[in-house]
């Protein structure tokens, strides 16, 4: 079912940010995927280029950078520690192993809020009624939350409705640094690697509306507000 197996690639860290020390920056990106069956999966439109882009972006202001991805078509950043997962158990495995040695969590993965109760062994035959059965998923954000200590945790918060209120709520639920709000529909193509628009807030009080705006330059700003918090 794994597609990933052994997809795991150390590549070289630069050390260094002038007189700074280089956060180590732990970042997820992409869907998760949850099987129903051998060939079948419950999942997310996410594409994996924001966190993409925000790992090239902290590498590049050399920053020792770690890269949890799910299934994703991007070409993987060169020179960028890549662990690949599929689920959002995979996933919250990782994240609870590299966590430790983290300065600043972001969570720009597009985590599967449910799981099948049961996986099939078998293909589904299409003849016949069927009922799934969800359980939840473990909610890694909140648990960054709660485990912070010292650390940054920076979330994203995708709504179609009540997006600034939504987001503000996360933010202290919680118990993170930083979430970047965007809203899902047709006229703002939150997924993808074209342009879009969101809003940084912070647990000091404030908001920044950015775009239409490349996922690199959001990424650039949003590192930059990262930096002003832990650096400060």
């Amino acid at each position: 079912m794994n597609p990933h197996t052994n997809c795991i690639k150390t590549g070289k860290r630069q050390i260094g940010v002038g007189p700074r020390k280089p956060m180590r920056i732990l970042v997820t990106a992409g869907p998760t995927r949850e099987f129903i069956d051998p060939v079948r999966f419950i999942s997310n439109l996410s594409t994996g280029n924001m966190g993409y882009a925000l790992a090239k972006v902290a590498q590049k202001r050399a920053h020792r950078v770690i890269l949890i991805s799910g299934p994703v078509s991007p070409n993987p950043p060169k020179d960028i520690r890549i662990i690949c997962v599929v689920t959002a158990n995979d996933m919250f495995k990782v994240v609870k192993r590299q966590f430790k040695n983290t300065d600043c969590l972001i969570m720009s993965a597009a985590v599967c809020n449910f799981r099948l109760k049961k996986v099939q062994k078998h293909k589904i035959k299409k003849s016949g009624k069927r009922k799934l059965s969800l359980i939840r998923n473990p909610d890694i954000l909140s648990w960054a939350g709660k485990n912070k200590a010292k650390r940054l945790i920076v979330g994203f918060c995708m709504e179609t409705d009540k997006l600034i209120e939504r987001a503000k709520q996360k933010l202290k639920t919680k118990n993170i640094d930083i979430i970047v709000a965007n809203r899902a529909g047709r006229h703002n193509l939150a997924f993808g690697s074209g342009p879009t628009k969101v809003s940084i807030l912070d647990k000091n009080g404030s908001a920044e509306k950015i775009g239409p705006e490349n996922k690199e330059k959001i990424a650039q700003i949003l590192l930059d507000k990262i930096e002003a918090l832990w650096y400060k």
